[in-house]
């Protein structure tokens, strides 16, 4: 959060490369050249791992995948290095590390170290090879953070990256294994926003039939045009404790083999949620921490430290289990007002939206009587008396000043607040009780939209319009996670048309993000992600079988069949557009013979980081 006056912010995104989308029954291993034969798509299939020892500190863990082991910025040299690649049988990787006043060491291979340990003697440069017989089908890559200069750019194959000889230490590292013909790594530092828009419940069916009802067709959606369009994984680690971790894997090779199975061992939204936001998996109900119930640092916390603003919205309780995820740390997703109290008194956010207003009904009514347990989403009584009265708030920027919450509520306020002169810092709590629109009365399994709408409260659309006229007062950037939150209810109670209101909302929201990118910004400087937590209803076209729903025309019902009222583990679909979603694409390494290639929920978090610096 930066004070500033508005602004003429430019915004980013970057040039995607286009994803060959694999049909159903089509291995994802399989593409069809320009001659018409099936020629095998290279996947990198392996692990490249790597391990830093660091002064004073150690050896780091390992990683992978382009996460940075060492440091940045704390003053703190590499003084060896480790690198292997596993479960790549002819595969193996070779390095030679530049240690200062004493150059070049003999090439090393496969887990050994290259450089020293604990005799203060920095790392200056590095090179790295592969070899093995499928080194020719791949590229590595690497990329340096060099004291007092940054990020140098990414090299490759044996290319020297740092410096020699003029006494400048390596403090971090990042590494990637990419099938040649592969565009390199996006350079750190590229990224300024990132607005990362989460349709709870949705699968490729809940956005099919929504297709299908509004516009006659599918593929109609402005996302489902973007550059970068994936499949995501979403399982979690089930319950507390590590006894069940394997049970909710997603296994391409297995899960195919009975219609049930994709009903088994599904995540829930603050398992996924914190996934998305911390990068690590954990069990279902957590809250922003692991499976020891230990506090994850989540991408609001990460845009935080580079002084960029930070928001989140639902169209449900704003203390609800995805937008906690990525503010909030909590045992359990159940303890709304302690999740509500943390995300308002000790966040560093400087925006949320979302419905829990304890003085209106789903119908957006005020209540007669309110209740103690009314005030639970919005964190209890007193937290609310101090929002109403504009006196409840922390140190948010870390000027040594109180940034005091600026409270709204009624319709007229998030429209005004589309437009014109923003405050730095807003909490908005529409006049309904748990959710925008989907609770509110009438019947629940009539087509969409012919029972009458809340018309007191606004739609996901405005609050997005209103958050980013918000988020933008600040010129360094921004973090935004946008939920359609709603979708999810309505899979879990099977309501056809209310899905498709719900789902229609959150596309106009999209609509919204991308207009102000075009309007606001531009696709070189902002990443926009659409995707889903989980699926919810188990959505097919025929009951019991995986298919599509089927088109019966615009404005008139899709055939839809529910197989669940719960949660499902299949893959969900992804789509990206702007600076990094290229990257993305380097991480969905996982193959589904029905869906294709996929990237895993965790790996949301790492991308943005990598990007982030």
């Amino acid at each position: 959060m930066k004070k500033t006056i508005k602004r003429g912010i430019v915004m980013l995104t970057a040039v995607a490369m286009l994803l060959f989308q694999v049909p159903a029954g089509v291995s994802a291993e399989e593409i069809i050249d320009t001659s018409g034969e099936k020629a095998e798509e290279l996947v990198f299939e392996g692990n490249c791992s790597y391990q830093t020892q660091i002064q004073n500190i150690g050896w780091q863990d390992w990683k992978s995948k382009e996460s940075m082991s060492g440091t940045t910025g704390k003053s703190l040299r590499l003084e060896g290095i480790k690198i292997k690649i596993s479960e790549s049988p002819n595969l193996g990787v070779t390095y030679q590390t530049q240690i200062e006043n004493v150059g070049w060491q003999d090439w090393v291979s496969d887990g050994t170290v290259s450089g020293t340990e604990g005799q203060s003697l920095r790392l200056e440069a590095i090179r790295i090879k592969l070899t093995g017989a499928d080194a020719k089908k791949y590229d590595i890559y690497y990329q340096v953070h060099v004291q007092n200069t940054g990020w140098m750019n990414w090299v490759k194959n044996g290319e020297l990256s740092g410096t020699v000889g003029e006494s400048f230490r390596l403090e971090g590292i990042k590494i990637m294994v990419l099938p040649k013909g592969t565009p390199a790594p996006v350079n750190t530092g590229s990224i300024k926003n990132v607005i990362l828009m989460i349709s709870d419940g949705c699968g490729a069916n809940e956005i099919l039939a929504t297709d299908y009802y509004t516009d006659g067709k599918a593929g109609t959606q402005t996302y489902e045009n973007f550059p970068t369009k994936l499949n995501m994984s979403t399982y979690s680690h089930g319950g507390l404790g590590t006894a069940d971790d394997l049970l909710s894997l997603y296994d391409p090779k297995t899960i195919w083999s009975d219609f049930a199975l994709l009903n088994n061992n599904p995540t829930d939204s603050a398992a996924a949620a914190t996934a998305m936001a911390s990068g690590t998996k954990t069990y279902d109900a957590a809250i922003g921490v692991d499976q020891d119930e230990q506090k994850l640092v989540n991408i609001c916390e990460d845009f935080e430290a580079q002084n960029k603003a930070t928001g989140v919205i639902t169209s449900v309780e704003f203390s609800h289990a995805t937008p906690a995820g990525f503010v909030a740390h909590n045992s359990s997703r159940q303890n709304y007002s302690e999740l509500a109290n943390e995300m308002i008194k000790d966040s560093k956010t400087d925006l949320i939206m979302g419905a829990g207003n304890p003085l209106y009904d789903n119908n957006g009514k005020l209540k007669t009587t309110i209740a103690d347990s009314d005030y639970k989403y919005v964190g209890g009584q007193d937290t609310w008396e101090s929002l109403v009265a504009g006196n409840l708030g922390n140190d948010a920027d870390g000027d040594g000043d109180i940034d005091n919450w600026n409270l709204i509520q009624s319709k007229q306020a998030f429209e005004t607040l589309q437009t014109g002169a923003a405050p730095d810092r807003v909490i908005g709590i529409p006049e309904v009780f748990e959710t925008l629109q989907i609770n509110r009365d009438g019947d629940g399994k009539a087509e969409p939209f012919t029972v009458a709408m809340n018309e007191n409260v606004p739609t996901l659309e405005v609050m997005s319009k209103g958050a980013l006229n918000v988020l933008d007062n600040d010129p360094d950037g921004f973090f935004l996670m946008i939920e359609g939150g709603a979708i999810d209810w309505a899979g879990h109670s099977n309501l056809d048309g209310r899905l498709i209101e719900e789902e229609t909302d959150f596309n106009h929201s999209v609509d919204a993000v991308c207009d102000w990118v075009n309007t606001n910004s531009n696709w070189d400087e902002t990443l926009v992600i659409v995707t889903g937590d989980h699926e919810t209803g188990y959505l097919t076209g025929t009951t019991g079988v995986y298919d599509d729903v089927v088109n019966n025309g615009k404005g008139v019902m899709p055939t839809m069949a529910w197989n669940s009222g719960n949660h499902t583990n299949q893959l969900i679909p992804f789509f990206a557009k702007g600076p990094g979603a290229a990257l993305l694409e380097n991480y969905a390494n996982g193959s589904d013979p029905v869906k294709g290639a996929y990237l895993d929920n965790s790996e949301i978090a790492l991308a943005i980081r990598n990007l982030l610096n």
